[in-house]
C-alpha cells in the first residue's frame, strides 16, 4: 500500500528533474561547417564560423523558383571516437518555410536569422547578394530533446526528389556543432 502511494510522488519528482534539467541554459556551439554549391545557380556561397557564430555570404544568379526544396539530416554522436547517427530526416518546402508557414523549429530559426541578415521571405528568390552575420540559435531555439553531444546538422537544396538530385544538389551545406549546458 505505501508502494503505491509512494510510485506516483517518485515519478512526479522524476519528471519534474528532467523538465528543471532541460530548462537549463543550453548553448549550441558552432564548430565546422563546409559547403558545396552549383554555380550555375550561385556566384558563391561563403560560409564561415567566427566566435562560434555563422557567417554566410552569398550571390544567387539564378533565381530560385516556387518547388524549391530542403532535406535536412540531423546526426548526432556520444563521443568524438564515435561515428555519427541520424537521429531525424526531414524535407521541407522551402518557399512555404520563408514565407511564413506554421510555425516549426525550422520556421523559429529562420525568423531569427531575419534579424541579422536580408534573407528573401518570398518565392522566387530573386538575383542578388544575401548575407546573414553572426548567428546562432539561442537556447529555447534547440528542441528539449537534444542531448549534450556532437551534432552535425547537414542541408541539401533541390528541386524535385531528393534522392534523384542527390548527385547534381543545387547546394549542400554542413555544420558541426557541440550542444553543453552551462
Amino acid at each position: 500500500m505505501l508502494v503505491q502511494r509512494l510510485v506516483p510522488i517518485f515519478v512526479g519528482f522524476t519528471a519534474l528533474t528532467a523538465l528543471s534539467e532541460s530548462v537549463l541554459a543550453r548553448k549550441m556551439i558552432f564548430k565546422t561547417v563546409g559547403s558545396r554549391y552549383n554555380p550555375k545557380v550561385f556566384s558563391n556561397f561563403t560560409v564561415q564560423i567566427i566566435n562560434s557564430k555563422l557567417k554566410v555570404d552569398t550571390g544567387i544568379i539564378s533565381p530560385l523558383r516556387q518547388g524549391v526544396k530542403t532535406h535536412l539530416d540531423f546526426e548526432f554522436r556520444l563521443s568524438k571516437d564515435r561515428p555519427y547517427q541520424i537521429i531525424f530526416q526531414n524535407d521541407i518546402n522551402f518557399c512555404a518555410l520563408i514565407k511564413g508557414g506554421r510555425e516549426s523549429l525550422y520556421r523559429r530559426w529562420f525568423k531569427s536569422m531575419l534579424k541579422l541578415g536580408n534573407f528573401s521571405t518570398n518565392c522566387p528568390i530573386r538575383r542578388g547578394y544575401y548575407y546573414l552575420h553572426g548567428w546562432s540559435p539561442d537556447g529555447s531555439q534547440v528542441p528539449s530533446f537534444f542531448l549534450k553531444g556532437d551534432y552535425r546538422i547537414s542541408a541539401t537544396l533541390f528541386y524535385g526528389s531528393f534522392k534523384a538530385n542527390d548527385e547534381n544538389p543545387l547546394l549542400d551545406i554542413f555544420i558541426e556543432a557541440v550542444l553543453n549546458q552551462v
